[in-house]
């Protein structure tokens, strides 16, 4: 038995994280500094500790996490939420309505809301709304409660909103104080939800969290948020992680392009948008915004490192350089394809990988080059397809619609032919599933462009 197993069945038990890939790597790290920490090493004394230190096991499960998260992700849903949902439910039900943004980590998503309503509703949103966040990580939450943010986490903000609710302090940012108050923060284990204490809620936020938890503990959570949602509420989810959450327990359902989980009497069903998903309901895997499980071998230490073949080695930093995107390593990720493709400027692997670091450094032009020279070496490439179509629906480049479309349609002509079609690459796997690549080029084909920045 592997010496990590008896950390992976407590930190299930507890909370319910699935610990394999890259978490992995997060979790060695977590026992390392466990042992520095404690300077004990015996397996069986530290999970007593964990087991009986409340404390200490908050400061270890706070490294196994990535809290990747940032102001504004998945901007159409948030609007919807402020400008269609919301007024609908208030006039349904009235004031005030509670929202809840579970796995919360630092507090972009729940201040993300407080934005948006904001925005339509000025102060009175106050009154019309309680927003709260809870996340099991102790840590994140202090850092949320204190409202100060830097880098990565306006990537995808509007400067103007950003001008308007951050205030400079030194090299950060410090949320603007009315908002920062008005949302509240607490403690919250979505395996063991305090039901009576949280109350219910009218909207439930469980977004891009499905990265940690199995099949089976997704069923319990959809289960135990069930429980917190009030009479005619909703489940959001991400939009990647849509179908990996339809699991019986509530009714998929979706209004204007955005879907969502609600109860429901009815049998449950998948929704059919406009008729061309409807025969592809079985298509591979969930869709989760999972990262890819990347072998690394002795090559991929580094980019120079020594190797028998040398077409080896560039598959092996090909690898390294697909897990430091993962890692949202961008600089190192962005050197290592730069030499890569001084080596080989034709790799339809280098060339689609670079395409989406750029994206994330912001340099959109760019980006949309690597997708072009991809597609030109391989026409089957539809990942490429779909992220140089992304890019004019999110206003990253002026909007082209007739190019926007031409690619979703590429991307569901590549996969209605092949459910599987790994899309001309020859050594990483897509960083998008087919699954969820077909999912949003049909729901988004012929739409308008949505908002600034990466989605």
């Amino acid at each position: 038995m592997s010496p990590l197993e008896p950390f992976k069945r407590l930190v299930h038990r507890r909370c319910g994280l699935h610990l394999e890939g890259l978490a992995e790597d997060r979790l060695v790290k977590a026992v390392k500094t466990l042992q520095a920490d404690t300077r004990v090493t015996n397996t069986t004394s530290l999970i007593a500790q964990l087991e009986q230190n409340e404390a200490m096991f908050d400061r270890f499960i706070s490294q196994l996490t990535v809290n990747e998260t940032y102001f504004y992700r998945e901007p159409e849903a948030l609007n919807w939420l402020a400008d269609v949902h919301l007024p609908q439910r208030l006039a349904e039900k009235g004031a005030p309505l509670a929202i809840f943004s579970a796995g919360c980590s630092s507090g972009e998503e729940p201040y993300s809301v407080a934005i948006a309503l904001f925005e339509r509703y000025g102060e009175r949103a106050k009154q019309l709304f309680q927003i709260t966040g809870g996340d099991v990580d102790l840590q994140v939450i202090s850092k949320a409660q204190k409202g100060i943010y830097s880098g990565m986490s306006f990537r995808a903000l509007t400067p103007t909103l950003k001008r308007q609710y951050f205030h400079p302090e030194g090299r950060r940012f410090r949320l603007d104080e009315g908002l920062r108050h008005w949302v509240t923060f607490r403690a919250f284990n979505v395996l063991q939800p305090e039901t009576d204490v949280l109350g219910s809620f009218d909207v439930i936020l469980f977004r891009n969290v499905s990265i940690y938890f199995d099949e089976a503990t997704r069923r319990d959570i959809h289960r135990h948020l069930q429980q917190l949602l009030a009479p005619g509420g909703i489940l959001l989810c991400g939009v990647t992680e849509t179908l990996g959450n339809d699991l019986g327990i509530l009714e998929l359902q979706q209004t204007q392009g955005v879907f969502y989980f609600r109860e429901s009497a009815s049998p449950h069903v998948l929704p059919v948008d406009d008729g061309r998903y409807e025969k592809h309901d079985q298509l591979p895997g969930p869709l989760l915004e999972q990262p890819v499980v990347i072998p690394v071998t002795e090559h991929a230490e580094s980019a120079d490192s020594p190797s028998s073949s040398e077409a080896t080695s560039f598959d092996d930093a090909l690898l390294y350089a697909h897990q430091l995107l993962n890692q949202n390593a961008f600089s190192e990720a962005a050197a290592l394809l730069d030499d890569l493709l001084a080596r080989q400027p034709w790799s339809v692997d280098a060339l689609l990988l670079a395409g989406v670091v750029a994206r994330w450094q912001h340099k959109f032009e760019e980006a949309y080059d690597c997708f072009k020279r991809a597609i030109y070496v391989a026409p089957e490439c539809w990942p490429a397809h779909f992220f140089q179509a992304e890019i004019f629906r999110l206003g990253e480049l002026t909007d082209a619609p007739a190019q926007r479309q031409r690619g979703y349609t590429a991307v569901i002509r590549l996969l209605e032919a092949s459910k599987q079609a790994d899309g001309g690459l020859s050594v990483i796997t897509s960083p998008i599933p087919p699954g969820d690549a077909y999912f949003l080029a049909t729901r988004y084909l012929d739409t308008q462009p949505a908002t600034q920045g990466v989605g």
